[in-house]
């Protein structure tokens, strides 16, 4: 795979950000990351880590969290049945339920300050300058929502001389627009700000029949600001309030297929809900893109937060001289709701409706979720910073963080037998308090030991509210009414550590060994499955840990022209967290919190550079993953399974699956991106001209955890081409792109079942769906970039 790699001329996207100008040394730029909390060169933080710059990034269009995903082989996204439940996926593994009780595994950090919930990154990303995707657990660094991993973004810098203006105007053919502005500079000698605005909108790709709009689209508008105040040489201080509003209308599918020779669509046998009028004007297509939802389907979501960050650098002659002391403080209030048509059409669906004549007036006829979340993160963390130079390199940090959350859940029709009916409040609040440190020690010539520690105190509760609630199980609509349940405090200890050995063959070519730890807190259950009684009776689940070994190599070859890394590695999770669907004694069934007893995930990742001549770069990044379960005797059932013989433990005469040896959800096994870009020589010309192309190719996935084969997705290969033409002194730049251009149609989710019900006899009916990807269907793009 390596020597593939070279052959194409594989890059790290974050290199090169312009050709060396005529008469300047060949060489590509060096890039930096703060993986350990202190600036050092990629090259030498003995972990894997991808790297996407400013430039790559405007180059490829990134503009939400999913861009990023697409151009990092390591990350996956699992799309649910919201966008609320889309969860982040580091090496094929993250956290697969939206709830209150229990953390992502994959944390969300922007300038320091991290995202209490994962669902606040599917947004805008802001006036980003680089992404950093650090591979592995990284609890030691950044806390117990880091297990897996963490995406690590750093915004724009404040500009170092007077003020200037930067705009930017995107159009697509398929109707996409953003329009951004920021002003930077400085005011005085020791005042400076930024300040940053966009308005973006992608109306979707989905066509709404019924009330005539796009669906599965995205966009928002955002503030960003920064104001740097250099009190005096020794101390600065940096205040940045934020605001964003956003809306996704996606996770809708679009049906491509259903049984042949049934009837109805609905198991109902009304003639109201017939095929004839339940897709009127869709006709079912592998390529549909046609609906008719009487709901809204999305995720409104606006932060709100400020954070301030002071730092003190001690000055010569003290005992702490070069040494900074920094503090970072923030509050970031998120206010979300999450809403759904549950029933995926626009005809009254429900049982109430259809057999009662004379309706209560103020009914709501709807099948629709609605599901609000408050929140609210306050953060404080000191840090002290020895200096970047000398054999011994350190870094102590005290962290304090409180989050306070909120939800409300609405699903259904209170007079629906069919549609599980239900309504409940929660609440959760949990307070960490963590002492870390970490350190690099050359204890000899050309030998590094890197070592890190975390220990941490996690406190936390939560209040289950039901309001009341209906299984379509339950006989003449009965309901099961309010319950109250409070958890008590829970209180624990975890500690969480790495160590890594780096020798150093020359200085611009390495080798390392690594080993860390993570550990995620307890979990509870505050989803709607709770509302079953058996959920009330269960303790919290235990906190889940991983253990992680990798093995890697660096290096800068041909006079800093060409980069190679590569890493090898193997993490185990033990009482993995999850949702899966459980049957109790009464014959109900309900998704809820599971701990799954081992997971693994394994292989290789390698990214190069090369930059052959002045004119022409080439890149590329591959991921080879292998996510497997372990152990999971106790695994759910799936439509058509013939495996389900396990005991189920909680269910006497009920039956399970074993699900250990099967494949974790949208994992592809490889995953490769590799591209090129080329600027003609200048020679007399008052403007440069350059060409870029990117493919981007993955393995197919297993679409659920349960290992339901109707979920899988192939997979796919896109191709994208570009141009670019600017100014020689960088005021104006125009770009042009062509996005898929084979026109290769494929899915993010919901690939598989669209809508399944019974009847009374006969075969179940069965349909089939798809939600097309961003970039399933080619499209056109032009960008102005001014700067003035």
């Amino acid at each position: 795979m390596a020597a593939a790699l070279l052959l194409m001329g594989a890059a790290a996207p974050g290199r090169a950000q312009q050709a060396p100008a005529a008469g300047e040394p060949l060489k590509l730029e060096t890039v930096v990351v703060s993986a350990n909390r202190r600036i050092e060169k990629l090259e030498d933080v003995p972990q894997s880590i991808t790297v996407l710059g400013e430039e790559y990034m405007q180059r490829n269009n990134v503009r939400e969290f999913n861009d990023i995903v697409n151009l990092t082989p390591a990350l996956s996204i699992s799309v649910g049945t919201q966008v609320g439940t889309n969860s982040i996926n580091m090496r094929g593994i993250g956290t697969t339920s939206n709830n209150l009780g229990i953390e992502g595994d994959i944390a969300v950090i922007i300038d320091d300050l991290p995202y209490a919930q994962p669902q606040q990154a599917f947004k805008d990303q802001a006036d980003v300058a680089r992404v950093e995707v650090l591979k592995g657990p990284q609890s030691t660094m950044f806390g117990k929502s880091a297990i897996a991993g963490a995406v690590v973004m750093t915004t724009k810098p404040i500009g170092a001389g007077p003020m200037k203006t930067n705009v930017s105007l995107f159009r697509s053919s398929d109707d996409e627009y953003r329009a951004t502005a920021a002003l930077s500079g400085r005011l005085s000698d020791d005042v400076a700000m930024r300040l940053f605005a966009s308005k973006t909108n992608f109306p979707g790709l989905l066509n709404n029949l019924t009330t005539g709009r796009k669906q599965n689209g995205s966009g928002g508008k955002s503030f960003v600001t920064k104001f740097l105040w250099k009190v005096n040489s020794d101390v600065d201080v940096m205040v940045t309030p934020q605001y964003d509003h956003s809306l996704s209308t996606g996770n809708t599918a679009a049906i491509t297929s259903i049984d042949p020779g049934v009837g109805y669509l609905y198991n109902k046998a009304y003639t109201a809900l017939s095929n004839t009028e339940v897709l009127r004007g869709i006709t079912p297509s592998p390529t549909n893109r046609d609906i008719r939802n009487d709901s809204p389907s999305g995720l409104e979501s606006t932060n709100r937060g400020v954070g301030v960050r002071v730092n003190y650098q001690f000055p010569e002659r003290t005992p702490l001289a070069g040494h900074a002391l920094t503090s970072i403080s923030s509050v970031v209030k998120n206010l979300s709701n999450d809403f759904r048509d549950n029933d995926n059409i626009d005809l009254v669906s429900t049982f109430y409706q259809l057999n009662h004549a004379g309706k209560p007036s103020g009914i709501n006829a709807k099948a629709e979720i609605n599901g609000t979340s408050d929140s609210k993160t306050s953060t404080q963390e000191f840090r002290l910073t020895s200096p970047d130079e000398g054999q011994l390199r350190y870094l102590v940090g005290l962290w304090f963080a409180r989050n306070s959350l909120f939800r409300t859940y609405y699903r259904g029709n209170p007079f629906v037998k069919e549609t599980n009916f239900t309504n409940y409040e929660t609440s959760s609040s949990n307070l960490n308090r963590a002492l870390y440190a970490n350190g690099s020690w050359e204890f000899a010539s050309r030998n590094t030991l890197t070592a890190g520690v975390r220990l941490n105190r996690e406190s936390n509760n939560y209040m289950f509210h039901t309001i009341d609630s209906l299984s379509s199980s339950a006989p003449n609509n009965i309901h099961t009414g309010e319950n109250m349940y409070v958890a008590p405090q829970h209180d624990e200890n975890g500690i969480t550590g790495k160590l890594a050995y780096t020798y150093h063959f020359t200085p611009d070519v390495m080798a390392y060994g690594s080993a860390a730890t993570g550990r995620k807190g307890v979990a509870y259950d505050m989803t709607s499955g709770a509302n079953n009684v058996n959920v009330f009776k269960r303790l919290p689940l235990a906190a889940e840990t991983a253990d992680s070994f990798e093995l890697g190599f660096k290096a800068n070859l041909w006079n800093n022209r060409a980069t190679f890394n590569a890493a090898a590695f193997r993490t185990r999770f033990h009482d993995y967290q999850t949702s899966a669907t459980e049957r109790f004694s009464d014959g109900s069934q309900a998704s809820v919190l599971y701990s799954i007893p081992a997971l693994q995930t394994k292989g290789f990742e390698a990214d190069t550079t090369v930059l052959l001549t002045r004119e022409l770069q080439l890149n590329a990044s591959l991921a080879f993953t292998r996510a497997t379960i372990l152990n999971w005797t106790q695994g759910p059932c799936y439509s058509g399974a013939t495996d389900c013989t396990v005991p189920n433990a909680l269910v006497p005469g009920a039956f399970l699956r074993d699900a250990s040896g099967g494949g974790m959800p949208n994992a592809p096994k490889w995953k490769l991106s590799t591209g090129a870009e080329y600027r003609l020589p200048q020679g007399m010309l008052p403007f440069r001209t350059a060409f870029n192309v990117q493919w981007r190719t993955q393995s197919r996935v297993q679409g659920a955890i349960s290992q339901d084969p109707s979920l899988n997705r192939p997979g796919y290969g896109i191709v994208d081409l570009g141009a670019s033409m600017s100014d020689d002194k960088g005021k104006y730049k125009l770009s042009v792109g062509v996005k898929n251009v084979a026109d290769h149609h494929y899915a993010s989710g919901n690939v598989g079942s669209f809508l399944n019900f019974k009847k009374t006899s006969g075969p179940d009916i069965k349909s089939l769906g798809w939600q097309p990807a961003r970039d399933a269907f080619r499209y056109f793009t032009v960008r102005l970039d001014a700067a003035f």
